[in-house]
């Protein structure tokens, strides 16, 4: 029994070590972490002081709840709401907007994501990565429809525009002149030239970007959020879903869509079916205010 008690002292006095040792350890770990965003909190000032706004904001969101640095960060986007998205390019993933998603409306609406699918002079063509609704693309079946006149139109550029975004965040999205091409095979026509805040990708916008397998599972394939799958809406086994594009089907009662794999349909389907929405829409991030693509 003695030597079972010695051992069990020993054991005692090496896990009080082992403790102490963490313990020292946590310490000065915690006290690095502190020093570390002290200094980047103070270089986040100088940059701010020295006309950095894009440094400065960069370092001051990265810092968190440190200090006042959240409110700092949000005063530098106050001023300047592009920050945020600037330095974001092709294949960039950004949060920008909200809607509901999580079929809790208890909780308030939450971040849209969107893919950067191009880049160009300062403006950034996005498409939500997620699908956010099954609509129709218009109610009326059989009867021939451009997208100048669709519901889905008429949705995009009212009640979502006016809900997902803020005052300032529509002052970054541009007016888009869109010419609305007709169908590339039959001709079915593609309706007149139309002015848009937010739409639907085309033919041609598809065939760009998802015209290689890994864009199209990429990409082209997009996860239903919670709230968009409580419609009546076909989800697959991957939780993807076909989502409309805008341009004319085989016959001017169909629209083109991407299917729940990534690939983009030429033919169509009728427009009073229920599929997917994922918005698209050019913001300006080389200066502030609406503009005109």
């Amino acid at each position: 029994m003695g030597d079972n008690d010695g051992v069990r002292a020993l054991l005692r006095r090496k896990t009080v070590r082992i403790g102490a040792v963490l313990l020292v350890l946590s310490l000065a770990i915690a006290l690095t972490v502190i020093a570390r965003n002290a200094m980047r909190y103070r270089q986040a000032v100088a940059l701010d002081e020295a006309g950095d706004a894009q440094g400065a904001y960069e370092i001051f969101h990265s810092l968190g709840r440190y200090s006042d640095a959240a409110q700092r960060a949000q005063a530098l986007v106050d001023a300047d709401p592009a920050l945020p998205y600037r330095r974001a390019s092709k294949g960039d993933t950004i949060e920008f907007g909200s809607y509901e998603q999580d079929g809790d409306t208890s909780n308030g609406a939450e971040p849209i994501r969107w893919i950067v699918l191009d880049e160009i002079d300062g403006q950034l063509l996005l498409l939500s990565a997620d699908v956010l609704e099954a609509r129709q693309y218009h109610h009326v079946p059989f009867q021939d429809i451009t997208w100048e006149n669709s519901d889905l139109r008429t949705w995009m550029n009212g009640d979502f525009y006016e809900t997902a975004f803020t005052p300032v965040q529509r002052g970054l999205i541009e007016t888009v002149h869109n010419e609305n091409a007709d169908q590339s095979i039959t001709g079915a026509s593609g309706g007149a030239p139309t002015d848009d805040r937010v739409f639907a990708l085309s033919e041609t916008e598809s065939v760009i970007y998802f015209n290689t397998p890994a864009a199209r599972s990429d990409i082209g394939a997009a996860p239903v959020t919670e709230h968009a799958a409580e419609s009546p809406l076909s989800v697959s086994e991957d939780g993807t879903a076909d989502w409309w594009l805008r341009s004319p089907g085989t016959y001017g009662f169909a629209t083109q869509f991407v299917d729940a794999s990534g690939t983009p349909s030429l033919s169509g389907a009728n427009v009073d079916l229920q599929y997917g929405v994922r918005p698209a829409l050019w913001i300006d991030v080389a200066g502030t205010g609406e503009g005109t693509r």
